[in-house]
């Protein structure tokens, strides 16, 4: 099996909700950038997604409405509230509880491309989940073929 060389590409991503107050812990759907981000002739091979960031994560959830990802947000909060305290108070206690909240996640993920698509489940979904406040963020991936 041979493998072409993947060329790491990126997408901003902006975690200010579009109305309203914006909760410091929130997610944004990533499914459908990643989705398109996937070459139709890429034939068989990976997805690797990465965030180069360290007061937010990746979660590889269900989201079909919206009430997954609401627990998620709501555990992580009680498991490691703001008001706890922190040794590291750098840029304050938000700041500290985000590092501290990245360990329910992930930094990378690599998912299935098969017949030049994204190879995941129906109910399946990608998920930025921001842990520090809305702020511009970056998501990179590339797309690695298998011949």
């Amino acid at each position: 099996m041979s493998t072409t060389s993947a060329k790491w590409n990126s997408f901003a991503v902006n975690t200010k909700p579009d109305q309203g107050f914006a909760n410091p812990v929130t997610y944004v759907d990533v499914t459908e950038q990643l989705r398109a981000a996937v070459p139709t002739d890429s034939g068989e091979g990976l997805l690797h997604v990465f965030l180069p960031h360290t007061t937010c994560t990746l979660i590889f959830n269900s989201g079909v409405d919206g009430t997954t990802l609401q627990d998620i947000r709501l555990f992580i909060e009680e498991q490691i509230p703001v008001t706890r305290p922190f040794v590291h108070l750098h840029d304050g206690p938000q700041d500290a509880a985000a590092h501290v909240r990245c360990v329910f996640g992930v930094q990378s993920l690599q998912l299935p491309v098969s017949q030049g698509k994204l190879a995941i489940g129906h109910s399946q979904g990608i998920y930025l989940l921001e842990l520090d406040g809305a702020r511009d963020r970056t998501v990179q991936y590339a797309v690695q073929s298998f011949s």
